[in-house]
């Protein structure tokens, strides 16, 4: 009976203030719904991704040697620690699809089914069969982006000429599930670079490597030893050229995933808390005004015998009620909408095998929990102090604040040049000072949403700028399919449109400091170089040393290397890969580089460390107007010499296009600050109103008008959000360095950038939700009964 009673008042308190209840319930929806959907998206992500990567048995190390006899591979066997080893052959080539050139990477899979390391997932078609020995199979993304067909028969260009190799099936494999070429890339482009799989035999046939392999991947026993298992590795294949080693943790694909990981974690741990924290605050500013408007009601349910536990429980009922009723709404919306959009929009660059996960309906419990004990925390943190009243105290109005003067009025010369309204405004801002500091958190929290979403953007816009018009300043770049003369570039500079050539060499090399070891590439530009920019940390040039080198920032951090300290640096090259070949240079200097871990030397320099002469592997071209790209393009197809071409203007297409996906995740942070700023100042203005009735109706009795009424509950507003946002733009900003930082890997990191825009723009949307909030109250002001309001008893 006690329960209906009290159960009939609640309901009749929440139709009297249903507008703050579903203000406060929206904020709660949101939270679950982050939490439900970033975890479902979490967790589907993650486990089909780790379950594709042992599945398919992804290598713990992969080694690229220049050519080694395929009897190798058993003595790779016999290493301890190692479960299975297998050899393969890999090769880049071109090849011309429809009106594009595009580069496709041909590895070489046993003519026979069997289990292999790196193996693939057949996704149509069929595996090799023994009709004919140039079947292959295309990786999946790249057949659909070129719209290509089973049956179909390509044409790559190996070695000058073309080869035909009939399509007979589709795959996918986890060593390229981030399908890019290499860390130089930051988005996949499926229209111009794919991977190709042919049969081994076949393969080793047209690339002239009978009998040989120049790729070994390696999976390692549970209880293997990566280290000593490397060390051994490199021992083994230093005679044929070992190239590099790449451990499973810095392999491309796993390198991307694990990154695309961590930032949904940090997004799942940081934005669910925010607005569960917001929710909390506002109850407990809703419930506090409650409580003590019914106060005197609570002394008499006192006096009549109600326990204090009966009390609570009643007063409990709002805040159950809106942690019940948004866990119910906020799991529905985050696992079947938002949960899926955002698994959508990351798997969308892996095309993981997601179809047949199920709902996490066991998501639904901890964000169920978090947000009942947010909500329940704060209606009891509210009830509490009034519960130790006793009936008699508690019947008793409680007495008014004691007035004295505020910090503004002990600056005079401040004070005085405010007018009337402004006056009233900071009074009772500084008279209910709790209050207006908890109202101001959710705006805080806004703030820092949505400098975080402004900061990912602006972070990419400045890679994007600095990587393809500071440091890309050429229009084309080729690889050659071997050593050239720096002379014989002298064939392209004489190229119709051609404005100017500058040599390249990439290479990679081993990089010894101390105990420590690093695989790293070498890039060589002539010192004067004007097509590719080289820069420190801060953004400034960095002058190209005649002799040493500079090293990216990250990977001098990771070794512990200063400027000024000596390394030793080992090629790869067959001949020249011992350890008596090792060169002990000078570290000159950092270069900030986006992706890679590259050494930047000069041309000359490189001619010291390889003794190869002045020789060059690839080249930068700048045209003298870009409208002549595809005929530029199609004369140096014609040159046997040139392996790929890369158009900038292709890949800074494409990236564009990619990072279209992140403007979904900013409409979702802008949508959730916008629900709680406008959530919070409804709610305390709601609260205002209601106890400054007597207050406003005195006012409009002595004259003042409806729109100097409104001015002094909604420009209290508009401060409360003015300093929300002068406390939450340095949180956003330190949320958002942390949120980007825990993305960096050592092979690609995105330097935090926030341009002072972002911070007005920020402000700016703020102020207009505070406008939106005092919109949707325009009436309440006007609506006020002022003969019953100057009836009540102070």
């Amino acid at each position: 009976m006690v329960m209906v009673i009290f159960l009939k008042k609640s309901l009749r308190d929440l139709k009297e203030a249903k507008g703050q209840f579903i203000s406060v319930l929206a904020v709660v929806i949101i939270g679950v719904m982050f939490y439900t959907g970033l975890y479902s998206a979490l967790d589907i992500f993650s486990g089909a991704g780790q379950k594709y990567f042992t599945e398919y048995r992804l290598a713990d190390l992969s080694s690229t040697v220049y050519r080694a006899p395929e009897g190798v591979v058993e003595r790779v066997r016999a290493i301890p620690g190692v479960k299975m080893a297998e050899g393969r052959v890999l090769q880049d080539v071109p090849i011309f699809m429809e009106d594009r050139n595009a580069v496709v990477r041909l590895i070489s899979l046993p003519d026979q089914k069997r289990a292999v390391v790196n193996d693939i997932m057949l996704k149509a078609g069929s595996y090799f069969s023994a009709d004919a020995a140039n079947q292959c199979l295309v990786s999946e993304d790249f057949f659909k982006a070129n719209h290509l067909v089973i049956g179909q028969t390509i044409e790559p260009i190996v070695n000058g000429e073309r080869v035909k190799l009939s399509i007979v099936g589709t795959v996918k494999g986890p060593e390229y599930m981030y399908e890019i070429r290499d860390a130089t890339e930051v988005f996949p482009d499926h229209e111009k670079f794919g991977v190709i799989y042919v049969q081994a035999s076949y393969l080793q046939t047209i690339l002239d490597y009978k009998g040989s392999v120049n790729d070994i991947s390696v999976l390692l026993t549970k209880d293997g030893d990566s280290k000593k298992v490397k060390a051994e590795l490199e021992k083994m294949l230093a005679p044929y050229g070992l190239v590099s080693t790449v451990e499973k943790k810095d392999q491309i694909s796993y390198s991307m995933f694990h990154s695309d990981e961590t930032g949904l974690q940090s997004m799942a741990a940081i934005f669910p808390m925010l607005f569960f924290i917001a929710s909390a605050v506002i109850i407990y500013i809703t419930m506090t005004r409650m409580i003590e408007n019914q106060r005197t009601l609570m002394g008499v349910f006192k006096a009549l015998g109600y326990s204090d536990w009966d009390i609570m429980l009643h007063y409990q009922t709002y805040p159950l009620l809106v942690g019940i009723l948004g866990s119910i709404l906020g799991s529905l919306i985050g696992l079947f909408f938002i949960g899926e959009a955002l698994l959508g929009i990351f798997n969308s660059f892996y095309n993981l095998p997601t179809e047949n996960s199920s709902v996490q309906l066991a998501m639904v419990v901890p964000a169920s929990l978090t947000a009942l004990f947010f909500c329940v925390f704060a209606g009891y943190n509210a009830c509490r102090k009034e519960l130790r009243l006793v009936p008699a105290e508690s019947m008793r109005p409680k007495p008014p604040a004691s007035g004295r003067k505020t910090l503004l009025e002990n600056l005079g010369f401040f004070w005085q040049r405010l007018n009337f309204s402004w006056k009233i405004i900071f009074r009772n801002l500084f008279r209910y000072k709790r209050r207006s500091a908890l109202a101001s958190v959710g705006v805080i929290f806004s703030m820092a949403l949505l400098l975080i979403a402004l900061a990912f953007r602006s972070s990419m816009g400045n890679l994007m700028a600095m990587q393809y018009e500071e440091i890309q300043k050429f229009d084309l770049k080729i690889n050659f399919t071997q050593m050239l003369a720096v002379d014989e570039l002298s064939t392209i500079r004489n190229l119709a449109h051609v404005k100017s050539v500058e040599p390249v060499l990439e290479t990679g090399m081993e990089l010894t400091y101390g105990w420590k070891k690093k695989d790293i590439g070498v890039l060589a530009l002539d010192r004067e170089a004007q097509l590719y920019g080289v820069y420190d940390r801060k953004g400034k040039a960095a002058i190209l040393p005649s002799d040493g080198v500079l090293l990216p920032a990250r990977l001098m951090e990771t070794l512990g290397l200063h400027t000024g300290d000596r390394v030793t640096l080992r090629s790869y090259y067959p001949g020249k890969n011992t350890d008596r070949d090792k060169k002990t240079v000078v570290v000159k200097g950092e270069t900030s580089l986006f992706n890679g871990q590259s050494a930047v030397c000069s041309m000359d320099y490189i001619d010291y460390l390889l003794d190869e002469g002045r020789v060059v592997n690839g080249a930068h071209i700048k045209l003298d107007d870009g409208q002549y790209e595809k005929e530029v393009t199609a004369k140096l197809e014609d040159i046997l010499t040139i392996n790929t071409i890369q158009s900038k203007a292709e890949v800074v297409a494409n990236t564009n296009k990619q990072l279209q996906s992140m403007n979904s995740i900013i409409f979702f942070m802008l949508f959730g600050a916008s629900i709680l700023t406008i959530a919070v100042i409804y709610n305390i203005t709601n609260i205002n109103i209601f106890e400054r009735r007597r207050e406003i109706a005195t006012l409009s009795v002595l004259g003042f008008t409806s729109a100097e009424l409104k001015s002094l509950v909604f420009n209290e507003n508009f401060f409360i959000s003015a300093f929300g946002i002068l406390i939450g733009a340095p949180l956003g900003r330190f949320i958002a360095e942390v949120a980007i930082d825990t993305q960096a890997t050592e092979t690609m990191q995105l330097p935090m950038v926030m341009e002072p825009a972002n911070y007005l723009l920020a402000a700016a949307l703020i102020i207009a939700f505070t406008a939106i909030a005092n919109w949707l109250l325009r009436n309440k002001i006007t609506a006020i009964d002022m003969v019953e309001s100057l009836k009540s008893a102070e």
